[in-house]
């Protein structure tokens, strides 16, 4: 983040500005994925002589493209959020305490207009105790040429009666619902964490199929939308107005409609990539390892031994938060100090793979593989995947409860340590012979 030059208006407004970061800034990047994936279509085709990966290769690169457009935007409102804070909160407080209340939450907000996303509007939103909402209005002072343009934070304040200013900064009606029933906060995260996979995965499995099923036919109708598109935009730049404004915003719905679909998307791969990850280093490494020293012949093991060592030592490594931050903070996942909201990835993603959360996921994995294969068993009188493998599975369950009763018991045998260290200490203490 740039220096921000802050200072105080003769009026008291506190004003401030920063370097902002550009749109389309370091173009190197955006270059750098366009060559990769023209290397690899041409590497399938060299050697497959097929184009298999065109399609899901192009929406990679078209969301990877969007993302990295929308960095730089999202840097600047997060420099934008803080400096406001840092400028309006004590002046809030001293409101709030002349007018007898309390503040809640404050917040800022952007009034928008148009699929262009187009900024109308900037304000302090402040929720007080009693439910009013204070509006404190920002302006941008474009830059002349005497002058760079700044942000100036009005220190008046009104009553907002805008229902879109209140319905922004009031808890929202899910956790007004949630509750009615009392349902704790992390019942509430789960029920959120599942609708975030069910939504997303439902997402991301429609737009692969669609590509799948209609292949040649998904990459035309593309090409011959953003063709549509362009010439609405330039129709629209050469001939100005309402009609042809309402053409263009119908036009643009399929953008709008695709942005929509990565926000929905984006916390469902970062759910889905922190257990795939931990997945990945807990269980298929061990799994090369063994099977490596297997082949070479250092160790003569079988496929159920190597399946049992597996799955024993992956479900201990995956109940280790040591382990597993340690797994997260060497991929994708991890915060690059680029962006904030990389730290709030990287803190989802502490969340998911803490012990509490691992220890059940394995346990409800175990559960499910044991009910299916028990009914199997009994009704059929066959073995889910063979007997072998079956058993080497059970006996790895067997070995991780052991492991999670051992660490219970452990925890408990720390408390009672200190007893014990006073009590042998108190066999060196002899009393005095009088």
């Amino acid at each position: 983040m740039g220096k921000v030059t802050k200072w105080t208006k003769p009026n008291g407004n506190k004003c401030f500005r920063f370097v902002e970061r550009q749109e389309f800034e370091r173009p190197w990047i955006i270059i750098l994925a366009a060559i990769l994936l023209i290397v690899g279509i041409s590497t399938e085709y060299l050697v497959n002589t097929s184009f298999y990966s065109l399609i899901p290769n192009i929406f990679i690169f078209c969301y990877f493209a969007l993302w990295w457009m929308t960095i730089p935007l999202k840097a600047n409102e997060a420099v934008i959020e803080m400096t406001v804070h840092e400028l309006m909160d004590e002046i809030v407080e001293s409101d709030a305490i002349n007018a007898g209340t309390k503040v809640l939450k404050s917040i800022v907000h952007y009034d928008i207009k148009g699929t262009y996303a187009i900024i109308t509007g900037r304000y302090f939103l402040v929720l007080l105790k009693n439910g009013t909402v204070w509006e404190y209005p920002i302006t941008y002072n474009k830059p002349t040429n005497e002058k760079e343009g700044y942000y100036e934070c009005k220190q008046s304040y009104v009553v907002s009666k805008n229902k879109d200013h209140i319905r922004a900064i009031q808890p929202k009606q899910w956790s007004r619902f949630f509750a009615l029933f009392k349902i704790s906060f992390k019942t509430k995260l789960w029920l959120l964490i599942f609708a975030i996979i069910l939504i997303g995965g439902l997402t991301f499995a429609t737009m692969y199929w669609i590509i799948i099923r209609l292949k040649w036919l998904t990459l035309v109708l593309v090409a011959g939308y953003f063709v549509l598109y362009e010439t609405v935009e330039r129709i629209g730049k050469v001939l100005p107005g309402k009609a042809m404004n309402a053409v263009r915003s119908v036009v643009s719905l399929p953008i709008a409609l695709f942005y929509l679909l990565v926000d929905l998307m984006h916390p469902f791969l970062t759910i889905v990539g922190t257990y795939f990850m931990v997945a990945l280093f807990a269980f298929c490494v061990p799994t090369i390892f063994l099977a490596a020293a297997s082949i070479v012949g250092w160790w003569d093991l079988k496929p159920e031994t190597i399946v049992f060592f597996v799955i024993a030592l992956g479900s201990i490594l995956s109940s280790h938060h040591s382990v597993t931050k340690g797994i997260i903070r060497h991929t994708p996942l991890k915060n690059w100090g680029n962006h904030t909201y990389e730290s709030h990835r990287e803190q989802l993603a502490f969340y998911l793979v803490h012990p509490s959360n691992m220890v059940f996921i394995v346990y409800l994995i175990y559960f499910v593989f044991l009910a299916i294969s028990g009914y199997m068993l009994i009704q059929n009188g066959k073995y889910l995947i063979s007997e072998s493998f079956d058993m080497a599975i059970l006996k790895a369950f067997l070995v991780y409860i052991a492991y999670t009763n051992m660490r219970t018991k452990a925890k408990e045998t720390e408390v009672e340590a200190k007893e014990l260290i006073e009590k042998i200490s108190g066999l060196f203490v002899h009393d005095k012979c009088e």
